[in-house]
């Protein structure tokens, strides 16, 4: 029976971010728990386009077993530290391409057998699982060009099943066809359930519908037909439509202030409720970096443990705008002070013009326009034209 630590769908949805597999991961035969799926699926968002090698991940367990928002509770650190125990033996059988693939599918293929972790440690006082894929792996994640698929995080983040998960992947590699039939043999052997569910109507009920429902919530709904033979459940073919990929392309590159909670190691669905408020106007995005820098010091000092809650709170929860507020203050006014070092004499643009006014209307200038007047009073005479903060203009003659 598989362990379930999700409790809800999680409210909050990434941006777009976008993880990419090869065909032949996707369609390799292997076996993970709910939570071991969600765990491959955070390490998945954090590979980059251009990476070329595997790094050490530091994913914070509250990615991997809170993601409703509740605080994980001590049940949930002693299922993830026996879990590391399980997830470095997970191996996934993948089919080795040959000739006979382009002849009908060999009842008995070639399969390689990988490891698909190279260690997982917990760090309990951290809060956080330090992991790194195995090396054999990287052909199937790294610089991937062709014959590969890729989803939006924001759609997987809603399926609870790893049935479901898979069956998504398994569909998304076929999105542009809209169908997709497969045995249920292979089916079975790909979910790794040889031999479970013997009598087709429970496969059915406990693979089949709850992927069917949990998949009507995403980008990938689908129906399905039975294709039989005799009265034996042969085939099923998968019916679906191919949904708008409403994101940017996968090269574009995040906004400076997004990659530093990247960095940070923030959760996908954390990054995107921040991105969120940002986009609202809620907050500013100079407050985030604010709260980054202000929260690493402390983390730096021990004053704090878990560094993405405490940037995470900090920021959804406004803790820090005060500070932020008075940070921005004295800015500004060293900003003030270097100005009125600079300069001898200034001017603000919307005095002059009444002044320029009283003269056109005694007959005193020659210019006809305000401008000509800036021109030929000020700005040739070896004055500037500047903003300040508040974007009002002034016209400055330096030292």
């Amino acid at each position: 029976m598989q362990t379930v630590l999700f409790d809800s769908t999680p409210s909050e949805e990434p941006s777009g971010k976008i993880v990419v597999q090869h065909n032949a991961l996707v369609n390799a035969r292997f076996d993970l728990s709910t939570v071991e799926m969600r765990l491959f699926m955070a390490m998945l968002s954090r590979i980059g386009r251009d990476d070329s090698e595997f790094r050490e991940m530091c994913i914070p367990l509250t990615e991997i077993v809170a993601l409703s928002g509740r605080r994980p509770s001590s049940k949930d650190y002693q299922q993830v530290a026996s879990m590391c125990d399980q997830l470095v033996s997970r191996i996934l059988h993948i089919e080795r391409p040959t000739l006979a693939q382009r002849k009908e599918r060999r009842n008995s293929p070639d399969f390689d057998k990988i490891p698909l972790m190279a260690y997982a440690k917990y760090r309990g006082e951290e809060g956080a699982l330090r992991v790194r894929f195995n090396d054999e792996v990287m052909p199937y994640l790294l610089q991937l060009h062709r014959n590969f698929t890729k989803a939006q995080v924001v759609q997987l983040l809603k399926l609870k099943s790893p049935h479901s998960y898979r069956i998504y992947w398994l569909l998304k590699e076929y999105s542009t066809f809209g169908n997709r039939v497969i045995s249920v043999e292979e089916l079975k052997s790909l979910l790794n359930l040889d031999g479970q569910y013997k009598q087709f109507p429970l496969f059915r009920l406990r693979v089949l519908d709850k992927a069917q429902i949990e998949l009507s919530q995403t980008d990938l709904p689908f129906e399905y037909e039975l294709i039989r033979q005799g009265k034996s459940v042969f085939q099923i073919r998968f019916i679906f439509k191919q949904m708008p990929l409403l994101v940017e392309p996968l090269s574009a590159s995040p906004s400076g202030w997004q990659e530093i909670l990247h960095q940070v190691g923030l959760a996908p669905s954390s990054l995107a409720t921040i991105v969120k408020l940002v986009e609202q106007g809620s907050i500013k995005s100079e407050y985030v970096t604010f709260v980054v820098k202000a929260q690493r010091e402390k983390h730096r000092l021990g004053k704090v443990k878990s560094l993405a809650g405490a940037v995470f709170t900090a920021i959804t929860k406004c803790h820090l705008v005060t500070e932020y507020q008075q940070a921005q203050e004295r800015k500004k006014l060293r900003q003030v002070a270097v100005l009125e070092k600079e300069e001898s004499v200034r001017f603000r643009v919307s005095e002059l013009e009444p002044v320029y006014q009283t003269l056109v209307k005694k007959k005193k200038t020659p210019d006809a326009t305000f401008e000509e007047h800036l021109q030929r009073v000020y700005l040739s005479q070896g004055f500037v034209l500047r903003k300040d903060q508040e974007g009002k203009d002034w016209v400055i003659r330096q030292q």
